[in-house]
């Protein structure tokens, strides 16, 4: 009977770091959760987050870039340096998506639309055996470059 306990508790405890946040070990598992808290339709997007929930899926030289660009139209009452949603490269809502590969490193999505054929790939890093992503990478730029220039 303790291991019907101890199993479960252990998949519980897979998923969560010390602190009782969630932590992703599978990039995979990361992307989809990624698009499940931010659906592309634009009603929530990362950069108008709370940096805490950011936090959970970004690094933390990405989190701080994109929580600056947001302070920054607060301040300005206008764009700074993203004026497209960061998951999909666009400003209108592209539908579904799929992952086409899932790496360690990399997860690459394809976005089902007629008019674009875009391409997105999510770098990852590891820290405390959790999944972050350090960089996105779109068909003409990268979210890095975009934020700190």
């Amino acid at each position: 009977m303790n291991k019907k306990i101890i199993f479960p508790l252990f998949f519980i405890l897979a998923a969560c770091n010390v602190k009782g946040e969630v932590c992703f070990s599978d990039s995979k598992r990361l992307v989809l959760n990624l698009y499940k808290t931010f659906p592309t339709d634009g009603n929530i997007i990362v950069e108008k987050s709370d940096k805490n929930l950011i936090s959970k899926f970004f690094s933390n030289e990405l989190t701080n870039l994109l929580v600056n660009d947001y302070e920054c139209r607060e301040k300005t009452a206008g764009v700074c340096k993203i004026d497209f949603n960061i998951l999909n490269n666009s400003q209108d809502d592209l539908g579904s998506f799929k992952i086409l590969q899932a790496t360690n490193n990399v997860v690459t999505v394809k976005f089902n639309t007629p008019t674009h054929g875009e391409f997105i790939d999510f770098y990852m890093e590891s820290k405390d055996g959790c999944k972050f992503i350090k960089d996105i990478k779109y068909n003409d730029s990268n979210l890095l470059n975009v934020l700190r220039n």
